[in-house]
C-alpha cells in the first residue's frame, strides 16, 4: 500500500501537468460559451437588421405599429421582403397598416383601392388614377406592353399570354368538361388577338368582334387575315364535334363580357389619344391608385387580375435592384381569383418589388389557389401580420 505521505509527494510531482491541463479545460469550456452567446446575439441582430424603430419623421417603408416611446417598426422602403396581412373585415388591415405604410413610402407604389378611401388619405406627389367606373378616368392601355415591342414573334407571345391572363388554368376544376372548355376556348381568343391586333384593332374592338360573331363567322373572318400564325391556333378545330367548340366559344365570351358590354369599362380601356394613360412602365415614376367600387369588386375582378398581371409582368423584366424600389399591394386579394402570384414572389424580390397582400383568411386563399400553393406561397413572404383571426388554420 502506498502511504499518505507518498501519495502527496507524488501528487506534488503531476502538479505541474494537472494545473495546466485544468487551466487548458476552463479556457475551452468558456471559449464554447462565449462562442455561443455571440452567435445567438449575431443571429438576433440580423434578425432585427429587417426591422427599424423608427420616429414619426424619419419613418419610411413598411409600417407595422407602435413600440415604446411613440416609435414606429418599420422595414425599410430598400429593403427586401413580401409581406402577408390576415384579418377580418374593419380590424385595420387597410387603416392601421397599408394607409401608415403608403404615407411612409419612399419609393413609388400600385394600390387597388377599395371605395377610393386609401387614396384620399395618401397625400403624393406624381399621383395617378386610374378608375374603371370612371368613364371620365384616364385610360388604361392594354396594349401597351405590346405596342412597345418591335419583333412580330414577342408581339404575338405577349398576346397569348394575354389570353393566358383571361382564362388562366384553373387549380379546382369542376369538372374535366370546364378544363377542356378553358384551354381550347383559350386556342380560340389567342387566334383571333394575333389576327386583328396585326389589323391595328384596339382590345375593346377586338372584344366587341368575338361576342358580336358565332363561332363559324369568327373562324371565317380570322381565316380571312391570312394570318398563318393566327390560324394555327384554330386548325385543331377542323372537323371536330361542332357542339364543343360551340362551348369553348361561350368559354371565351364568358371572360369578355364585360369588355364588349360594359360602356363605362370601354370607354377607360383603350390606346390614349395624346393624353395621359396608365400602363405597367408609370409605375417607374407615379403612384398608381386603381379605385373600385366594394360592390362592383366581384363584376371588375377579371380587368383587375389582367392589370395586375401585366404589371408583374413588366416587373420581372426590370433589372436587379433597379431604384425606385415598388409597392404593389393588393387588398382583398382574394376577391381578383387566380394570378401567377407564386412565381412573382419568388422572382421580384431582387428587382425592386415588394408585394404586400392583404386577404381576410388562409381559407380564401386556399379556395382560389389551394392549399399546396398556398403553403408556397406562404414560404415567399418575409413579414406576416395577423389581425384578429378567428379561422383555426390561419391562427396556427
Amino acid at each position: 500500500m502506498i502511504s499518505i505521505p507518498e501519495l502527496i509527494n507524488k501528487f506534488n510531482e503531476n502538479l505541474f501537468i494537472i494545473i495546466p491541463c485544468l487551466i487548458a479545460t476552463l479556457i475551452l469550456i468558456y471559449a464554447i460559451i462565449a462562442f455561443k452567446h455571440f452567435k445567438g446575439k449575431t443571429k438576433k441582430k440580423t434578425k432585427m437588421t429587417q426591422l427599424k424603430k423608427m420616429s414619426r419623421k424619419k419613418a419610411n417603408g413598411i409600417v407595422f405599429g407602435k413600440c415604446v416611446f411613440h416609435k414606429l417598426v418599420c422595414s425599410p422602403t430598400n429593403a427586401e421582403g413580401h409581406i402577408a396581412v390576415f384579418g377580418g373585415s374593419g380590424l385595420g388591415k387597410t387603416s392601421a397598416l397599408l394607409i401608415p405604410t403608403l404615407q411612409a413610402w419612399q419609393g413609388t407604389s400600385f394600390t387597388i383601392d377599395i371605395s377610393g378611401d386609401i387614396c384620399r388619405n395618401i397625400d403624393k406627389p406624381h399621383k395617378m388614377i386610374y378608375e374603371p367606373a370612371n368613364p371620365d378616368s384616364i385610360p388604361y392601355n392594354i396594349f401597351g406592353a405590346i405596342d412597345d415591342l418591335d419583333d412580330v414573334d414577342e408581339q404575338n407571345e405577349s398576346l397569348e399570354q394575354l389570353a393566358l391572363q383571361l382564362m388562366p388554368d384553373k387549380e379546382k376544376s369542376n369538372s374535366d368538361a370546364t378544363e377542356f372548355f378553358t384551354q381550347e376556348g383559350r386556342k380560340i381568343l389567342t387566334s383571333a388577338f394575333i389576327a386583328f391586333y396585326h389589323q391595328g384593332k384596339d382590345f375593346v374592338e377586338i372584344c366587341e368582334l368575338i361576342i358580336r360573331n358565332g363561332w363559324k363567322e369568327l373562324f371565317n373572318m380570322i381565316d380571312e387575315t391570312n394570318n398563318f400564325n393566327a390560324i394555327q391556333y384554330i386548325n385543331s378545330f377542323a372537323g371536330g364535334n361542332e357542339k364543343n367548340t360551340a362551348g369553348c366559344k361561350q368559354a371565351v365570351d364568358k371572360v369578355l363580357k364585360l369588355f364588349a358590354t360594359n360602356e363605362k369599362v370601354k370607354k377607360t380601356l383603350r390606346r390614349p389619344k395624346k393624353e395621359e394613360s396608365f400602363t405597367p412602365k408609370e409605375l417607374e415614376s407615379h403612384n398608381v391608385f386603381v379605385i373600385v367600387e366594394d360592390s362592383k369588386l366581384k363584376l371588375y375582378s377579371p380587368l383587375l387580375r389582367i392589370i395586375t398581371s401585366q404589371c408583374m409582368e413588366f416587373f420581372s423584366n426590370r433589372q436587379n435592384n433597379k431604384k425606385p424600389t415598388i409597392l404593389f399591394s393588393i387588398d382583398e386579394f382574394a376577391s381578383f381569383g387566380r394570378m401567377e402570384i407564386t412565381e412573382a414572389l419568388r422572382k421580384l424580390r431582387k428587382k425592386g418589388i415588394r408585394i404586400m397582400v392583404l386577404t381576410q383568411s388562409m381559407a380564401d386563399i386556399d379556395m382560389i389557389y389551394g392549399r399546396d400553393e398556398r403553403m408556397s406561397m406562404m414560404n415567399n413572404f418575409r413579414f406576416c401580420v395577423i389581425l384578429g383571426i378567428t379561422d383555426n388554420d390561419t391562427q396556427e
